[in-house]
């Protein structure tokens, strides 16, 4: 027997409009990070896709539940064409309109990425690619990549493939257990989500099982509504919907890149938006808030606007990497404008079955994947069209130290955890040289054994995001997937290694002022490091008994000292705060004789009184320790207060010194290991005394 006494059928809900509105402003908001007396007011306002779920939850569940409480049966076909013309248009336009801004503004490794993403959105697996790549050490801040926000389409579009599916198997085999089905399908992800906001941060923000939670709670309001109608009760109407605006405007101010999201914290901005969706109405004082017509306005377009903001707002960034608020306020209203022509334009006509019917439809999918499959697909298979750029930009994407690290048996020696790389040299010396670090001492890593290979055994014992040496372990990690743990097991192994050789040479090096200092860089003139809201990066703690951080490495580095072994420190390389090539290629002419002109006009410094307050802790540090065997190796020498007076280069008009913010191009690698081999040379000369 069909159960049809219960349902209530409501005409359109403004009042939903309007939390729309609140959602997609609050993204915006975040992303465009506006300070304001010193302060993001809207570091919460990621919230807002969590918004989006539970109204997406309530709206889709609540279509396919009227129509099986109708007819008894569900139609995927008409399901999906509704789906297919409230999402497909307008993504479609954007990626178009998107790729020649790609071709202009991106170097090729970020063009490639690009069109990996633009491939990904297309079959709705964003958010398992965006998680690869942005939780890759050393990755590019995720405010930089055009098409990342397509991450919440790919969990809302896998929900709308296997949802449907069980509830038409529960209702054709147990119909009196839907809501059972909903609540503990919702509770398990749930439970889920919360454990793995512990465990992996960055996973548990892609992974479809730690969302669809969400989307469940708007799947159970629409199954109580259509089983019992709405609350009919005044009080409860009034005071609810004010709690849930509560609710949500907490969440928007006190969240931040601390709170850990998705999780049981996550209920807040869920209950609240389920309360306003339960009980508000145009009657109550929520409801006439929301349901004005700049809430509903914002509303209608929010679609659009969540689809233009980010490729907006990244592509702005990218060519000025120091973006003003008025800069920032420019990107909004760019933001709407174009949201309020693709409304009229795009999305009306395609949601009209009159004015564009289903063969159209169809018609227009198939020229668009036509289109963009192959061209980004061409543009993987030839390297993100390299010829575009001027060899100075193809130099330094073809010669990337950290792309192009050491590797043995088919895999990467950068961030190995047992089976470190070795390289036995040919002339049978079994003088051994042990290359320990982080990133940084990765980059030297290739060029460095390449020209040491025929005269020492050498060994890469380097990984990301790792005190150098010292039984040392990482005690925080924000801002990275931890795929290095750096763990007191995996410091013994390294000095494990390190021992079982005898007078050897240990380069040591790693990036210490960020492990010292604890923040992201800032060069003080508008160069900040783009690390996603997370300031803070690592924490380290010393695992000896009373002994801290600084005094643990320089008991383990005399340890060596003492056992026979030589050291070379590697004192710190220069950070920068703005992606050098990125910048360089965003702003340079493209004409070549103009380009080296620009180069010597223009170039892209920081000041060297600012890397020596940045490196006081770290010199100190090094500086405190002495020995016979130790040596010294200065990157800053090479390029701060040389070439201009007080200030520390990034180029010349000839080559870039770096590949990113803060690691060494291949040709400032070169110039560093000159000095390496000078003093290993030293080494060797001074032993054979």
């Amino acid at each position: 027997m069909r159960q049809r006494s219960k349902i209530n059928p409501i005409d359109r809900r403004p009042e939903i409009d309007g939390l729309r509105a609140i959602a997609v402003l609050v993204i915006i908001l975040y992303h465009a990070k506006i300070v304001i007396f010193g302060r993001d007011w809207f570091e919460g306002g990621y919230i807002g896709v969590d918004i989006f779920f539970v109204i997406s939850g309530y709206l889709i569940t609540r279509i396919i539940l009227k129509e099986l409480f109708k007819t008894g049966s569900f139609s995927f076909l008409k399901f999906y064409e509704r789906r297919a013309r409230r999402i497909l248009p307008m993504l479609f336009i954007v990626m178009l309109v998107s790729f020649p801004f790609a071709w202009k503004f991106l170097l090729p490794s970020n063009f490639l990425e690009y069109s990996k993403s633009i491939l990904s959105a297309v079959f709705f697996s964003s958010n398992f690619f965006f998680y690869f790549i942005t939780t890759e050490y050393g990755a590019e801040s995720a405010l930089l990549k055009p098409f990342l926000h397509t991450w919440s389409l790919g969990i809302e579009e896998q929900f709308y493939i296997i949802f449907p599916i069980m509830v038409l198997l529960f209702y054709k085999f147990l119909r009196k257990h839907l809501f059972m089905l909903f609540f503990t399908m919702l509770l398990l992800s749930l439970l889920f989500s919360n454990t793995m906001s512990m465990q992996n941060v960055s996973l548990n923000f892609y992974l479809p099982m730690s969302r669809f939670w969400e989307l469940l709670v708007g799947s159970l309001l629409a199954y109580l509504e259509l089983m019992r109608g709405r609350v009919q009760n005044r009080i409860t109407k009034n005071i609810f919907p004010i709690i849930g605006l509560y609710l949500i405007s907490y969440s928007i101010l006190f969240f931040d890149a601390k709170t850990p999201h998705p999780s049981l914290v996550t209920l807040i901005p869920i209950i609240g938006t389920a309360l306003i969706i339960a009980f508000s109405s145009r009657g109550d004082f929520a409801g006439k808030l929301l349901s004005s017509k700049p809430f509903v306005s914002i509303g209608l377009i929010s679609y659009s606007a969540y689809l233009w903001h980010f490729p907006i707002f990244a592509f702005s960034r990218i060519v000025d990497h120091t973006p003003s608020n008025y800069d920032k306020l420019y990107w909004i209203v760019l933001t709407f404008g174009l949201s309020i022509i693709s409304y009229f334009l795009i999305e009306q006509p395609f949601r009209n079955k009159k004015l564009i019917s289903s063969r159209l439809m169809i018609i227009c999918i198939i020229l668009f994947l036509a289109v963009t499959v192959p061209l980004n697909i061409y543009t993987l298979k030839s390297d993100g069209h390299p010829m575009r750029v001027s060899k100075i930009f193809r130099d330094i994407e073809s010669l990337d130290g950290m792309k192009w690290g050491l590797k043995k048996d088919g895999n990467a020696c950068f961030g190995r955890q047992i089976d470190f790389c070795e390289y036995a040299n040919k002339s049978g010396s079994s003088r051994w040289i042990h290359l320990i670090g982080d990133s940084h001492l990765e980059s030297l890593s290739r060029n460095l054994f390449e020209r040491l290979s025929g005269k020492f055994n050498l060994s890469d014992i380097t990984s990301g995001g790792c005190w150098p040496i010292g039984l040392i372990k990482k005690s925080t990690s924000i801002g990275v997937h931890d795929k290095s743990p750096c763990t007191e097991e995996y410091q013994r192994l390294r000095l494990k290694k390190i021992m079982s050789t005898k007078n050897s040479i240990i380069i040591i090096g790693a990036r210490l002022p960020l492990y010292l200092n604890n923040r992201t860089f800032n060069n003080g003139e508008g160069g900040v490091e783009l690390i996603d809201d997370k300031e803070i990066f690592y924490k380290f703690e010393s695992t000896l008994s009373n002994l801290s951080l600084e005094e643990a490495f320089g008991k383990t580095v005399m340890e060596l000292l003492k056992s026979g072994h030589s050291v070379i420190f590697i004192y710190p390389i220069p950070e920068v705060g703005w992606d050098v090539p990125s910048k360089l290629y965003a702003q340079i002419p493209s004409s070549g004789r103009m380009q080296r002109d620009w180069l010597i006009s223009k170039p892209i410094t920081t000041s060297y009184e600012r890397y020596k307050q940045r490196t006081k802790s770290s010199f100190e540090l090094l500086d405190s320790i002495e020995h016979q065997n130790l040596y010294r190796v200065y990157p800053h020498q090479i390029v701060c207060d040389s070439a201009i007076a007080g200030r520390c280069v990034t180029h010349d008009e000839n080559k870039i010194l770096y590949s990113d913010d803060d690691h060494p191009s291949h040709n400032l690698v070169a110039l560093i290991n000159d000095q390496i081999i000078e003093k290993v040379s030293q080494i060797t000369q001074n032993k054979e005394k």
